[in-house]
């Protein structure tokens, strides 16, 4: 049986592939090099799915797809003038409450999802086929007018509507009034992550805050509550990092308290959605939770992953093999894999204070760099920020994560997390790397297991020279743009940039 899913929201389309035998997945920006690419029509996805995986989309047996109801994708036109999603059947919450599938271009068998549930189900890669999470939390944007959903056994038991406010959307507002820039608003809620922590909590505004609910969010993020707080109009403006500090740590305890609504501390849970993204809340939510499941794809460009996922359930099929997970992007991989020499000369370069570009393999699912699209430099450099600011061209109030080789977590930072997806932050109990704290001392950081290959032994030759076992750790892409998808973009930055040298493959790259 082949299965197909595809991600048609806003931003960040995606597709899931199941030929018979495993899973296979793109995220289109990669090799489209188009941040947050979208199809512009409800067809255009046939195409180019058919061209990346080679299979005639008749053949496919069973789509399942999701999309935003809202969406003014849903009223594009086919050349008879007919809308292709013309009788879409209601969201399906449940398994066992599937309906009459609907027809596209000949295509039958093809089921639209909940948005939510296409996140809930995205972390199947990461599950216990035998001790699968009855509690499956999702908390996003604006997906299919929900801003949260609570799944208890795959049937939905409870959705916040955006009405009521959405935390994905109002972070994504806070960016606006605080007048953060972006090519793309949706990228507003992650700055806002970093710039919030310089301000300082409000203790009286916290308390006053703690009266509201989730189905409240609006009013957790209404400036006049704050205005009405200060009790200045003026003054109030001339504080507004305080403002969103405050609001930033009261939603980080809403949300534990939210999930403690459906689950003990010992419980299995499954959290996904954009603001599953936030590593601030991320860590709060691990101190209580210990068994929480975080996909490094939790925002949409992950629900393709989920929609297979359903297919697969729906058809009652074995568990999915998806290889190499994270690193299954189907971008461009080099035809060669870093020598041993290679990883010595490239950790040499990089100790000599070099800003060194790593393509390796298979990119990554997910925004976060971790060991195979990579921008990597000395965290110890004392202007390391500043000079990968530079070269990310984006603000200098952004934070850098680190990779750090997993035995060595515990001499550097206060809680022993495994992290292998850049997930949550860790507090430093040492001043010595400048490029990779934060203002609050803390750093997003991934810890580096011993199965990890080449990115392993880059760092271990890193270790070797310098007696540090981490390096600094960004994406390797510039603002605005994706994550390198060919060997050429890695290329082109080279060229267009500060990076001094670009691995890809085995071959070291300088400037001439």
């Amino acid at each position: 049986m082949k299965l197909l899913g595809i991600s048609m929201t806003y931003h960040d389309n995606n597709a899931a592939y199941f030929n018979g035998n495993k899973v296979y997945y793109h995220k289109f920006e990669r090799t489209k090099q188009q941040k947050r690419f979208a199809w512009d029509s409800a067809w255009e996805w046939i195409k180019d799915v058919e061209d990346l995986w080679d299979f005639k989309i008749e053949n496919i047996d069973q789509i399942a797809i999701d999309f935003d109801i809202n969406s003014s994708i849903l009223f594009d036109k086919d050349d008879d003038g007919s809308s292709i999603f013309e009788n879409i059947p209601e969201l399906n919450y449940k398994i066992s409450d599937e309906k009459n599938p609907f027809l596209v271009y000949g295509v039958k068998n093809i089921w639209h999802v909940d948005h939510h549930y296409s996140h809930a189900l995205s972390t199947w890669m990461l599950e216990d086929t035998n001790n699968e999470p009855k509690i499956r939390i999702v908390v996003d944007g604006a997906g299919d007018y929900q801003g949260f959903s609570v799944f208890i056994d795959h049937k939905k038991i409870r959705g916040g509507h955006i009405k009521n406010g959405s935390i994905g959307l109002k972070m994504k507002w806070a960016g606006e009034y605080l007048g953060v820039q972006s090519n793309n608003p949706i990228d507003h809620a992650g700055k806002v992550m970093g710039i919030q922590s310089y301000g300082e909590v409000n203790n009286e505004f916290l308390n006053k805050l703690n009266n509201f609910t989730m189905d409240e969010i609006n009013s957790i993020f209404d400036i006049e509550i704050w205005k009405d707080h200060i009790g200045d109009d003026l003054l109030s403006r001339l504080k507004p990092l305080d403002w969103i500090r405050t609001v930033h740590e009261r939603v980080g305890g809403l949300l534990v308290d939210f999930f403690s609504e459906y689950a003990s501390s010992k419980d299995i849970i499954s959290y996904s959605g954009g603001v599953a993204q936030n590593v601030v809340w991320n860590t709060e939510l691990l101190k209580k939770f210990n068994n929480i499941i975080i996909p490094p794809h939790s925002g949409d460009e992950g629900t393709s992953l989920g929609l297979i996922e359903f297919l697969r359930k729906k058809n009652n099929l074995p568990k999915f093999i998806i290889n190499n997970f994270p690193y299954c992007q189907n971008d461009y991989s080099p035809n060669s894999n870093p020598s041993e020499e290679t990883i010595k000369t490239a950790a040499k370069l990089l100790s000599e204070g070099n800003i060194v570009g790593w393509y390796q393999k298979n990119g990554e699912v997910g925004p976060r760099a971790l060991g195979n699209r990579s921008i990597l430099m000395d965290p110890r450099i004392k202007d390391g920020k500043k000079n990968i600011n530079k070269v990310k061209k984006r603000e200098n109030y952004r934070p850098f994560g680190a990779s750090i080789l997993r035995e060595h977590l515990v001499d550097y930072f206060e809680f022993d997390i495994k992290d292998s997806f850049m997930l949550f932050t860790n507090n430093f109990i040492t001043d010595e790397f400048p490029s990779i704290t934060h203002v609050d001392k803390t750093c997003r950081v991934q810890t580096v297991e011993k199965n990890m290959g080449d990115f392993r032994k880059l760092i271990e030759e890193f270790y070797k020279i310098t007696n540090c076992p981490m390096i600094l750790n960004t994406s390797l892409n510039i603002g605005g743009k994706p994550i390198a998808g060919y060997p050429q973009n890695a290329i082109d930055l080279l060229c267009t940039s500060m990076i001094d040298y670009m691995v890809i493959g085995d071959q070291i790259y300088g400037k001439k």
